[in-house]
């Protein structure tokens, strides 16, 4: 009963995809400014458009959040973890020579549905008293109000994707089209690294361009010889904390110009300077020596996978983890040595010993090397050398696997999770068409596609006709006469990703499309009216 051919293919959303449409609400869009000595204030507030499920607010309190408690009493958390270090890391002799500052001032962004909120509860750790704000207080009190965006603004009109926005300092007005290329070579360069260049469609590179009075950064006399300064817009710097290579910018400033494209999942500044240097934390920033790039690409792990550091320079202070007592560690590092506990086990041949010796024979090879998270003992990662560990280096793949599986974790800030199959481009449009006899009809989606090909699974009553791993496919069905009446007809994606362990396949999602069809007897119209 049916034929297949082949089409084009794309891809997106949901595990179910009832609607074409993410409509959007306004929302609030809030900087915000915390330290124990001032305490909470507010830089920025703007009403934008935004669709209703916003990433950085979770249904579950996350470590480290503030708290959002809405006019119906139900709450909602934001997490602001990745916000409280900076961190310098840049190439060294053996491994990333890296220090990490606990920052004295907090800035975050909160995206909410405008009126939604009634109250917010900084945690216990950023306040001793836990103090309640009234959140419209918070508002009215906000240093600068800008006017309504009614539309998103911005290079990228697509909503199922990871939006990555890049923001560059110290470019003049007549500097554009050097910022343009300095994205562009960043962007090349992320995605000669995998998993990035397998998942590169996944991707939306998103850019503003806010122009600079003077070019460059600042230089201080602490660090430089001779010293300069520039007039730019994020006050871009090195020699902060008195380390010449850590570049960083005014984070406000920076969250406040990122509302022209306030979808943004990510965020990285490019500095117009040629002198190395660049800084994690909040988000990558990086000057633009070329060597610079691999900062992103590192911090990038950080921000994105939520990835660990694998490297040893120590840093006494830093929050624990434990894979065996809790809290539990980063997907890449572990405490663990018995095999059989070992949370990446099924990457390591039987034939590699664990713990693993750093030898010639195994530093190509999963294994378990002592020495990561800023520990010389008591902490291992997976590979001899990863990007965690040494800029510029592949991921490893236990890293590789993290992202895949963060890809279709994470809730995004354009609404909701990203889908395989792209919203709105299913045919028939309309989700209940009508059928008749002997008449084939078409179906058809779009996927979101990474490099390797799909599972694809078409259904009619729920019985599967198909199973193609393409990234090209239409389903055609001619109907018969004992479906007369009403007939389901679904397909199924799925990315069995080659970077995922078989033993972990089960973790991705399905995504799935339904039609429901009202089925028709056949009529010949020809004869109908009395024809021979």
């Amino acid at each position: 009963m049916c034929m297949m051919k082949k089409h084009k293919l794309l891809a997106s959303f949901v595990l179910l995809l009832l609607s074409t449409k993410l409509l959007a609400m306004p929302t609030d869009y809030v900087v915000m400014r915390w330290s124990e000595q001032a305490g909470l204030s507010v830089d920025y507030h703007q009403i934008v458009d935004l669709p209703a499920n916003q990433f950085v607010n979770k249904v579950k309190p996350a470590e480290k959040s503030v708290t959002l408690i809405g006019h119906d009493g139900t709450k909602l958390w934001v997490p602001i973890k990745q916000f409280l270090y900076t961190r310098s890391e840049h190439h060294g002799v053996e491994h990333i020579a890296g220090q990490q500052f606990l920052n004295d001032e907090l800035t975050f962004v909160v995206r909410v549905k405008h009126g939604w909120v009634k109250s917010l509860l900084l945690p216990d750790n950023h306040s001793k008293s836990s103090v309640k704000y009234n959140w419209q207080q918070l508002l009215d009190s906000a240093v600068e109000k800008a006017p309504q965006q009614l539309s998103k603004a911005g290079s990228s009109t697509e909503d199922n994707r990871i939006n990555l926005l890049f923001l560059g300092d110290g470019y003049t007005i007549g500097q554009q089209h050097i910022y343009n290329q300095h994205v562009d070579n960043a962007v090349k360069y992320m995605q000669q690294f995998e998993p990035y260049l397998s998942y590169a469609d996944f991707l939306s590179v998103d850019r503003l361009f806010i122009s600079s009075p003077e070019s460059g950064a600042d230089k201080p006399a602490s660090c430089f010889s001779p010293s300069s300064f520039a007039d730019t817009t994020f006050d871009a710097s090195y020699c902060t904390n008195n380390i010449k290579r850590l570049l960083t910018v005014d984070y406000s400033k920076v969250y406040a110009a990122a509302a022209g494209n306030p979808n943004w999942d990510e965020i990285v500044v490019i500095v117009n300077d040629e002198e190395y240097g660049g800084s994690g934390g909040s988000f990558p920033v990086i000057s633009t020596n070329t060597l610079a790039t691999d900062v992103f690409i590192h911090e990038y792990g950080h921000s994105f996978t939520h990835l660990a550091d694998e490297y040893t320079s120590p840093y006494p202070g830093y929050s624990a983890c434990s894979d065996i007592n809790g809290p539990a560690c980063e997907a890449n590092v572990t405490d663990v040595t018995d095999r059989s506990d070992l949370k990446w086990n099924y990457f390591i041949a039987q034939s590699t010993p664990v713990p693993t010796p750093v030898d010639s024979g195994y530093n190509n090879l999963t294994g378990l090397f002592e020495g990561a998270r800023y520990l010389e003992t008591g902490m291992y990662r997976p590979k001899h050398v990863c990007n965690m560990r040494n800029l510029g280096a592949e991921f490893c793949n236990v890293c590789r696997e993290a992202y895949v599986l963060r890809v279709y974790d994470v809730n995004y800030a354009a609404g909701g999770k990203l889908s395989l199959i792209e919203p709105g481009t299913q045919i028939p449009v309309n989700s209940s068409p009508i059928g008749q006899v002997s008449v084939p009809m078409n179906f058809s989606i779009d996927t979101l596609q990474p490099s390797h090909d799909l599972q694809i699974i078409w259904f009619v009553d729920n019985v599967p006709q198909s199973s193609v791993n393409s990234s090209t496919v239409t389903q055609s069905f001619v109907l018969t006469p004992n479906q007369v009446g009403t007939v389901s007809v679904k397909v199924q994606v799925k990315d069995n990703s080659p970077m995922v362990h078989n033993s972990r396949h089960n973790e991705l999602p399905i995504f799935e499309h339904e039609w429901t069809l009202n089925v028709q007897p056949f009529e010949n119209y020809i004869l109908k009216d009395g024809f021979e």
